[in-house]
């Protein structure tokens, strides 16, 4: 009650604010919109209809943050099993565990049942199960209740579980995939529907004789809000699964990124000057809007393909991890658990991209300043989030006593079935990847070819000296039409787009943004040659 009063005024404070300042300050702008200012009265309505769903808005964000790290904390739960600390202390430090979000909370109150109110486990667990929004950890719960009450033995019972959550994980995940091959499917559909859309509303003046202006205003608000509203399902529907580690420490790694991003915005900006200031003196590099775009953007093909590049490397590292830490588990229980040494054989082996960082874990282990630290930035430095959520896993629990083989055994299963979840949701992503290029070329051939007929159109009766009203029984003669802002507002939904489009793909791989700049210019290069084709197209079978 008390979250949905925090938010219900503010809402109608802004919506009425943003009124006042659409009928006032705005007026005139909002109506040379046309229909489109239609959804700009509605806005409001959207910023009070989240209120009454609050309740079950916050419910199923507490759902998703439990499902999307339930594979995490059963994982940690079976490596502090095989110690020999109680249950209670696991559950604390199960709690406390910060990137567990919702299901650290649905931990502590188990702990608190405990601690404050002198619950047994199986009463605390049968409490949050009745009580938590997962049918995952309800069902987990229910199990766990009862094998207490059972007498079974609870090292046994977490092994056994593994499996049995990793398979409802593995479950979920492929469900979200397949969400995602549904979207495909929709996405053409949408993509498609709104090209005839735009297209026809680039003719339509000559039609019903409405301004140019008030069509393609209406036409670009649309096209906007139908692309935010892909990336918002496609964001609820993808599986919440990054590549790159989450400790929010920069490495080496990410200056590198950000330096050639940065480097990059320099030359764009180098690249566009050069070629405006061509067109200005008339040069021989007078190119068309699209290409002198899609020439400016270029440059950032190299952070792109630095983070691409990066990317590749921990999917490289993630695979060759669980052979590491089952490496490292049996040559340390082997040698009475003792890592360092261990490890130092383990130098001499060749774990691929996982290599380097090996040789400089054993090299700071030497040091013998900080051993937690130095597995920490053995995590980081990998990139890698299982990589660095996993191996803190290992090495708290080797820290709490146990066997080192018992561990590396129940992390490195739960590695691997990861593993291959990731290289189904990857060959989704590469067909994803086609049908935005697919999507974006159809978009271009549509608008420009539309382009191309206003065009010919619009010249052939200026030059035609028929009279208004004998052309006006038919078509609607619009002179003056601003082809240059026309030209424009193509651009304008081709780069929106390729951006979204983009971003899009990165939020179904896990990856970062910045290698989806790949992809970026590579949309705007496939648009600005089909615009170009199917120019040259309609000019020539027109005739004109």
């Amino acid at each position: 009650m008390e979250v949905r009063l925090k938010l219900t005024i503010p809402a109608f404070f802004f919506a009425t604010l943003y009124l006042l300042l659409i009928l006032t300050v705005l007026s005139n702008s909002v109506k040379s919109l046309g229909l489109a200012s239609i959804v700009l009265y509605v806005i409001p309505i959207f910023l009070l209809i989240p209120i009454p769903l609050l309740p079950k808005i916050l419910k199923g964000r507490r759902r998703r943050e439990i499902e999307d790290n339930i594979h995490f904390y059963i994982t940690h739960m079976g490596a502090l099993a095989t110690s020999e600390i109680s249950r209670k202390e696991m559950m604390k430090i199960l709690s406390e565990r910060k990137e567990y979000k919702a299901l650290a909370e649905e931990t502590r109150k188990i702990y608190l049942l405990m601690e404050k109110w002198n619950k047994n486990l199986s009463q605390a667990c049968r409490f949050i199960a009745k009580r938590t929004p997962s049918k995952i950890l309800s069902d987990f719960l229910d199990r766990l209740a009862h094998e207490i009450d059972s007498g079974e033995d609870f090292k046994e019972f977490v092994k056994r579980e593994q499996k049995v959550v990793m398979n409802a994980f593995s479950t979920l995940y492929q469900g979200k995939l397949y969400s995602i091959d549904v979207f495909k499917e929709v996405y053409v559909s949408i993509i498609i529907s709104v090209s005839f859309f735009a297209s026809f509303a680039i003719i339509a003046p000559f039609l019903t004789g409405l301004s140019v202006a008030t069509i393609l205003n209406s036409v670009l608000v649309f096209l906007i809000l139908v692309e935010l509203g892909l990336l918002l399902y496609v964001k609820m529907v993808s599986p919440v699964d990054p590549i790159w580690q989450t400790s929010g420490e920069i490495t080496k790694v990410d200056w590198k990124i950000y330096k050639s991003f940065y480097f990059s915005c320099v030359l764009c900006l180098i690249v566009f000057s050069f070629l405006l200031f061509s067109i200005y003196l008339k040069g021989m590099f007078n190119l068309p809007v699209p290409f002198i775009v899609a020439l400016s953007m270029t440059p950032m093909i190299l952070p792109g393909f630095v983070s691409k590049r990066e990317e590749s490397k921990i999917v490289r590292r993630d695979k060759n991890a669980p052979s590491f830490l089952m490496s490292l588990g049996a040559s340390a229980s082997a040698m009475g658990g003792n890592v360092l040494t261990a490890l130092k054989f383990l130098t001499t082996h060749d774990f691929g991209e996982l290599t380097e960082s090996v040789k400089a874990l054993y090299k700071r282990l030497c040091t013998r300043m900080n051993k937690n630290l130095a597995w920490r930035w053995f995590g980081i430095e990998s990139c890698s989030n299982l990589i660095y959520r996993f191996t803190n896993m290992f090495v708290e629990a080797i820290n709490l006593g146990s066997d080192p083989k018992e561990v590396a055994d129940i992390i490195s299963k739960n590695f691997i079935t990861i593993n291959s979840l990731r290289e189904r949701r990857a060959r989704s992503v590469s067909s994803l990847v086609g049908i935005c290029y697919g999507t974006i070329i159809g978009m271009a051939f549509s608008l420009y070819i539309s382009y191309g007929i206003i065009e010919v159109m619009s010249k052939l009766y200026t030059s035609l000296n028929v009279p208004r009203n004998v052309i006006g029984n038919l078509l609607y003669p619009l002179t003056g039409i601003d082809m240059a802002y026309l030209n424009l507002a193509i651009q304008l939904v081709l780069i929106f787009h390729a951006i979204v489009a983009s971003i899009i793909v990165k939020i179904v791989d896990g990856g970062r943004w910045m290698s989806g700049l790949i992809h970026t210019v590579g949309m705007l290069w496939v648009a600005a040659i089909s615009g170009y084709l199917s120019q040259i197209a309609i000019t020539n079978l027109l005739k004109v």
